[in-house]
């Protein structure tokens, strides 16, 4: 009976202090919630202060210097990154497969398999 009392008294102090938890939080959102039928208010006051307009533009300018003019474009998001290809010609690697022992063969195709 002590017990089942404890757990209660624990679980509904937790709920207030959660419950008291998500106000501040919302504070500095600009939607809060309303009992309307919209279900929220904006408070533009609490907007928080953002990024000017030149910096935006500095860092626009910077990224296109960076990566060319189709940066920005939504086919190349996310940026492909930068990969060095294989320095070997393809005849290179045909007789590097030609010339491997069967031990070789067989380890290479069993890392594969997994």
């Amino acid at each position: 009976m002590q017990n089942t009392r404890t757990s209660t008294l624990l679980s509904l102090a937790f709920a207030a202090l959660s419950l008291g938890m998500l106000n501040p939080a919302s504070a500095s959102s600009t939607l809060h919630s309303a009992p309307t039928e919209k279900g929220y208010t904006v408070v533009p006051e609490h907007a928080q202060p953002g990024k000017s307009r030149a910096q935006v533009q500095a860092e626009t300018a910077q990224a296109l210097s960076k990566r060319g003019p189709n940066a920005l474009r939504s086919s190349n998001y996310p940026p492909m990154p930068d990969t060095s290809g294989s320095t070997k010609t393809r005849q290179q690697v045909m007789d590097e497969y030609t010339s491997e022992t069967p031990a070789q063969r067989k380890a290479r195709l069993q890392m594969f398999r997994g």
